[in-house]
């Protein structure tokens, strides 16, 4: 018997709603089995004819009452009907006596099971009963309740299936053994906009295959105990053509018998539409990957090759017979034998994270260099895959290779042109201060002797002056002890010179005159010393005296002025022996650090100080009260090895060095003092003179706010350099 589509062959809502309901009446008042139907409180709702000829009670008395008032027995078995109206058994049977108007009683057998509203929730019971007579066998009451049974579970099934059916997405028909459709499901009707009635007329099933011919061979090959399926272009009632895919199986009957077939339809519309799509992007990526000057590579979680272009298959030179094999393996153990040295990609990355690029320099068994770089394909946070991108970059490294030659020619030839205008400055200014001090050693040399000649004639002849002085002297003395009266003449002569005051005043004049010659002695001394003119090569000298010399020199720059008050010298002197040196060059160091010394403490005094008046008398004041202060300190360094060392430390109490300028104080023509008072050449050319000269060296420490210190540090015999 064909099972209609409910939907297909009632029509409108409406119309369905009043045949269910006819239907409904009709099955109630028909079924030859005693039923009747309770609502949740056990009140009839409906009764079907038998069930009424059972009890002898008309319907509309047995309407609305209670299921105990026309079954007093059953409420023995209240318990088991509750249960069934709460959903707590689906199934109910009991065996109950039931007493009709002629006062015969009868043994029925009632089966129960709840019904269910549209929300889900028990409405009530449905109570079918059977007439069991007292002389009915146990083995017949057990086969009945067996078949019973076995129909529950077969319209159970039933029920099941046909809602799977009707739920379906794919669009479901069955036909019979002849080809005609029995069956169609909501989504066959909505897809092909056919009902049941009108895929029965002849021809119209056929008609929705683009080609007619093609459902006779599928129900042929179908009948014969097989299955079929494709994907093949269908029609619907429109004569729009519809992408499906279909699925043909037989139906058979217990006895294996093929008794129809079913047809499963899936609209696959939006995936060829996808596929279109997807296959578009494809030849796009295709197109990209083969126009990039890269070789691109991609593998799937396994390792099989999904993508390569052909600059990857020219780059790695794989010939035609491996290439074309199409075998993943074959291929990739060739990349992997041509690679020399690699971290990555000689494995695949099998050794990288999830989440993990890589970029390595990958060197082939032919001399090529490839520049390999590889990431990640993940798909919902799991790795699906790798891409390599490779480059040949030895042509690349061959040029940036000539370019860093050349750089490093260029470089080498800027460091001697460098060097040499270092040298070249550094003798330039060596050239200057020689000539410079060589011209001030001349000057201070013909100075010293012009000034040497006459000194040494007034003092050569003060001894003379002094003895003819004295016997002068002496001799106006006989003339006033022999001629105590004297001419009126001599005698006012005598009283306007004050012959007694001359007499004692021209000794101590003569004396004044010999300390002056003394004094103009030592400093033509201390000026020849300075200049060593009388001297050349490398001498032993004494350092104490070239410092003394020095310091002469510098007096009056330590005397107090109007701009800064006295600076006083504290010599810290050790016991030293002679140091060979070259004196000129030692005393041009010491003449260069004390003069920076003292033009510190002339700029720190005019900063914190100034002059006041303080009894009548100028006075330099500081609120700090610092005292300006230079330190010379000499003593010996013992050392285990190359012999003692003459250390020298000189040493002021000004401001100090800024951090910023202590890398650059003995660069050539570097000065931190005003324009036209320093050339930047004093510290450098001391540094020359102590360090290459000497083989000695030349440092120093500062602390701002606090002074700056000079070291020297010379060996005392230059054959220890």
């Amino acid at each position: 018997m064909a099972k209609a589509n409910p939907k297909v062959q009632w029509g409108s809502i409406a119309t369905r709603a009043n045949h269910a309901e006819k239907y409904l009446r009709w099955f109630v008042e028909f079924c030859p089995v005693p039923i009747a139907m309770f609502d949740c409180d056990l009140n009839y709702i409906l009764v079907s004819q038998p069930w009424v000829k059972m009890l002898g009670i008309p319907r509309l008395k047995l309407i609305g009452t209670n299921i105990y008032e026309s079954l007093p027995s059953a409420i023995v078995h209240r318990h088991g009907l509750e249960r069934c109206l709460i959903g707590g058994q689906m199934h109910y049977s009991t065996e109950i006596e039931i007493v009709s108007r002629g006062d015969q009683s009868d043994i029925f057998q009632l089966v129960v099971q709840p019904w269910y509203t549209d929300d889900g929730s028990a409405g009530g019971i449905i109570v079918a009963s059977y007439a069991l007579g007292d002389r009915q066998s146990e083995s017949l009451k057990r086969q009945l309740a067996e078949e019973i049974a076995e129909r529950k579970y077969i319209e159970d099934a039933f029920t099941k299936i046909g809602t799977a059916l009707e739920s379906a997405n794919d669009a479901i028909c069955i036909t019979d053994s002849i080809g005609n459709p029995i069956y169609i499901n909501i989504a066959f009707n909505d897809l092909f906009s056919y009902s049941l009635s009108a895929l029965q007329r002849p021809t119209t099933f056929s008609s929705l295959f683009a080609d007619p011919k093609i459902a006779q061979v599928i129900h042929t090959a179908v009948m014969h105990g097989g299955t079929w399926s494709s994907e093949i272009e269908m029609r619907d009632r429109n004569n729009q053509q519809i992408p499906i895919c279909i699925r043909v199986n037989p139906v058979k009957s217990p006895s294996g018998e093929v008794i129809g077939t079913t047809y499963i339809c899936t609209n696959i519309r939006d995936r060829k539409s996808a596929e279109a799509e997807i296959n578009k992007s494809f030849a796009a990526l295709g197109a990209t990957l083969e126009a990039t000057a890269d070789g691109i590579l991609v593998l799937d979680a396994v390792g099989n090759i999904i993508i390569c272009n052909q600059k990857f298959v020219d780059l790695w030179r794989i010939p035609d017979r491996i290439f074309t094999s199409h075998d993943d393996s074959y291929i990739l153990k060739y990349v992997v034998q041509r690679i020399t040295s690699s971290k990555h990609l000689h494995n695949f990355g099998k050794g990288l994270g999830g989440d993990q690029n890589s970029f390595e320099i990958v060197e082939l068994d032919d001399g090529r260099t490839l520049e390999c770089y590889s990431q990640p394909q993940n798909i919902l946070n799991s790795c699906a895959g790798r891409v390599w991108s490779l480059r040949d970059i030895t042509e690349r490294l061959a040029a940036e290779a000539l370019v860093r030659a050349s750089e490093e020619k260029y470089r080498l030839q800027a460091e001697k042109l460098e060097h040499a205008l270092q040298e070249l400055k550094s003798a330039q200014s060596q050239l200057i201060q020689a000539e410079k001090m060589s011209g001030l050693g001349q000057l201070v040399a013909g100075i010293a002797h012009e000034i040497n000649n006459p000194v040494n004639f007034i003092y050569g002849n003060l001894s003379y002056a002094e003895t003819y002085t004295a016997e002068l002297l002496n001799l106006i003395e006989a003339y006033r002890i022999c001629y105590p009266e004297a001419h009126e003449t001599i005698q006012e002569k005598l009283e306007a010179i004050d012959i007694d005051f001359i007499a004692h005043d021209f000794v101590k004049l003569i004396g004044s005159i010999r300390l002056g010659a003394e004094r103009i002695q030592k400093i033509v001394q201390s000026l020849n010393k300075f200049s060593r003119s009388d001297e050349a090569g490398c001498k032993y000298v004494d350092i104490h005296e070239g410092i003394d010399s020095t310091l002469l020199i510098l007096q009056s720059r330590l005397k107090v002025t109007p701009s800064r008050p006295e600076i006083q010298v504290e010599k810290i002197y050790g016991d030293i022996p002679e140091v060979e040196c070259f004196a000129g060059q030692i005393n041009q160091v010491f003449m260069n650090l004390l003069t920076n010394a003292i033009d510190a403490l002339e700029e720190d005094a005019q900063e914190n100080g100034v002059w006041q008046m303080v009894d009548d008398k100028p006075e330099w004041f500081r609120e700090d009260g610092k005292v300006s202060t230079i330190s010379i300190q000499t003593e010996i360094q013992k050392t285990d090895q190359n012999g003692d060392r003459l250390t020298v430390k000189i040493s002021d109490n000004a401001k100090g060095i800024p951090e910023e300028l202590r890398t650059r104080l003995f660069d050539l023509f570097f000065t931190t003092k005003a324009v036209g008072k320093g050339t930047g050449l004093g510290l450098s050319i001391s540094y020359q003179i102590i360090t290459e000269n000497h083989g000695g060296k030349l440092s120093f420490s500062s602390e701002v706010g606090k002074g700056t210190e000079f070291t020297i540090d010379i060996p005392l015999t230059q054959n220890q350099i």
